[in-house]
C-alpha cells in the first residue's frame, strides 16, 4: 500500500468519524481503525525515510568505488623519461621462466639467477643503420641484437630489428599505448614486412601480431631485495609468421610477462617462453631477466661524434659512428697509468675486449690529433 493511499484512507476516516467525536459519542470501532491507520501511516513514513537514506548511502559507496577505481587504474604506464645520451641497465638472467600470480604483490626474493648481462637503450642515432629506421626514437641493444623502438607520449612501438634477421617496418607496430592501465587491452599487427637473412632466399616476408593486456598492479620484491611499489604486470604475446612468398611459413610465438615501473625504458622483470614451429625446427627458449643494481646513464661522450658504451662495462667496450677515428690508435690505461689494452680503430663500429681485466676505473684514449680521453668503468 502506497503512502498516498494511506493518506486518502485516513482523510476519509477522519471525515467519517468526525461527527461522532463532535457529538461526544465514542465510536470505539472507528477510533481503533483511526489509531491503527495513524500508526501505519507513521510507520510507512519512517520506512520510506530509511529506504531513501539507504539508497543514498549505496549511491555514495558506488561513487567512491568508481572514483577510487579510476584513481588506482589511472596510474597506468606512461612514456618513460630517458636521458638524452641513453641509459644502461644491468640485469641478472635465469634460463627458465618463474612462477607468479597474475595479481600483485609479487615476491621474487627466493629466485636464483644464472648469469649477468646488460641492456642498453640509446638514441637511434647510435646505430650505424639508423637511416633505415626513420620513425624509431631509440635502439635497444640486447643479447647482441639491435631492436628499434619508438617512445612517444601516446605509444610504445616497434620498428624492426637487426638480429638473426634484418627487418624495417614502414609503419610502426604499436606494442601498447600510453597511458596503459589495468584492464586495458591492446592489439596491433603488420603484414608482409620484407626481411632478409644472411645466406637466405629472396622474397622473405613477415607477419607480426602483438597483443598486450595490463593485468594488475602491486609491490614487487626483486631477488636482490630491491622493492618497487606500484609495478604494473603486462601480459604480452607476439606471433611472427615468417617465410618466402608462396611457401609454408615458420611460426614463432613469444609469450611474455613484463613488470613495468615508472620511468624505466625496459621492464624491471620479464619472463618469457618463445616457441618455434611450422617450417622451422621445433624449439623452445625460456628466459627471465631482472634489472639489478643502479640504473646508469650510458656514457655516450661525444668525442667529435663517436659514441662510447656501455659504461660500466663487463665484457667489452663499443665505439660507434667513429668514421673520423678509423685508423687512429687507441689505448686503455689503468689507474696507475699502465697501458692494459691497445690497438687501432679499424672500422666505424669497434669492439674492445675487456673481459680479462679486473674491475676498476680505466681511461680510454683515442689518439687522434686531439688525444680525446674518457673514463670507463669495468666491473
Amino acid at each position: 500500500m502506497a503512502i498516498d493511499d494511506l493518506k486518502n484512507i485516513i482523510s476519509t476516516e477522519i471525515k467519517r468519524i468526525e461527527p461522532v467525536f463532535y457529538d461526544r459519542s465514542m465510536n470505539l470501532l472507528g477510533m481503533l481503525i483511526f489509531i491503527k491507520l495513524l500508526i501505519e501511516y507513521r510507520r510507512r513514513i519512517i520506512l520510506n525515510k530509511k529506504i531513501k537514506k539507504e539508497k543514498m548511502r549505496k549511491k555514495l559507496l558506488l561513487f567512491c568505488f568508481v572514483l577510487g577505481t579510476q584513481i588506482a587504474f589511472g596510474q597506468g604506464l606512461m612514456n618513460p623519461t630517458i636521458p638524452p645520451s641513453g641509459i644502461l641497465y644491468q640485469v641478472a638472467t635465469k634460463a627458465d621462466t618463474i612462477g607468479f600470480s597474475n595479481q600483485g604483490d609479487w615476491d621474487f626474493l627466493a629466485v636464483v639467477t644464472d648469469n649477468n648481462a646488460t641492456i642498453e637503450v640509446l638514441p637511434v642515432s647510435s646505430s650505424s643503420s639508423a637511416g633505415n629506421y626513420p620513425n624509431a626514437t631509440h635502439v635497444k641493444y640486447e643479447d647482441g641484437n639491435e631492436f628499434f623502438l619508438g617512445f612517444s607520449n601516446s605509444e610504445y612501438s616497434f620498428h624492426g630489428e637487426i638480429s638473426v634477421l634484418t627487418s624495417s617496418y614502414s609503419s610502426s607496430l604499436v606494442l601498447h599505448p600510453y597511458p596503459f592501465s589495468v584492464g586495458d587491452i591492446h592489439s596491433d599487427f603488420q603484414f608482409d614486412v620484407p626481411f632478409t637473412v644472411p645466406g637466405g632466399p629472396p622474397f622473405l616476408e613477415r607477419d607480426d601480431q602483438a597483443y598486450s593486456e595490463a593485468l594488475s598492479t602491486g609491490d614487487l620484491t626483486m631477488p636482490n631485495g630491491t622493492i618497487y611499489t606500484n609495478a604494473t604486470l603486462v601480459h604480452t604475446t607476439r606471433t611472427w609468421t615468417d617465410g618466402q612468398v608462396g611457401s609454408s611459413p615458420c611460426i614463432t610465438t613469444l609469450d611474455a610477462y613484463h613488470w613495468w615501473v615508472a620511468d624505466y625504458a625496459i621492464p624491471v622483470v620479464q619472463t618469457s617462453t618463445m616457441i618455434s614451429s611450422g617450417q622451422c625446427p621445433p624449439n623452445t627458449v625460456k628466459v627471465t631477466k631482472f634489472v639489478t643494481g643502479s640504473v646508469m646513464g650510458t656514457s655516450s661522450l661525444d668525442v667529435s661524434g663517436i659514441l662510447i658504451y656501455p659504461n660500466p662495462s663487463t665484457n667489452s667496450i663499443h665505439l660507434k659512428n667513429g668514421d673520423r677515428f678509423v685508423g687512429a690508435p687507441y689505448k686503455l690505461l689503468d689507474q696507475l697509468g699502465k697501458t692494459v689494452a691497445s690497438g687501432s680503430v679499424i672500422k666505424d663500429s669497434q669492439k674492445i675486449d675487456v673481459s680479462d681485466l679486473p674491475g676498476g676505473v680505466y681511461t680510454l684514449i683515442l689518439q687522434d690529433h686531439t688525444n680525446q680521453a674518457v673514463k670507463v668503468v669495468i666491473e
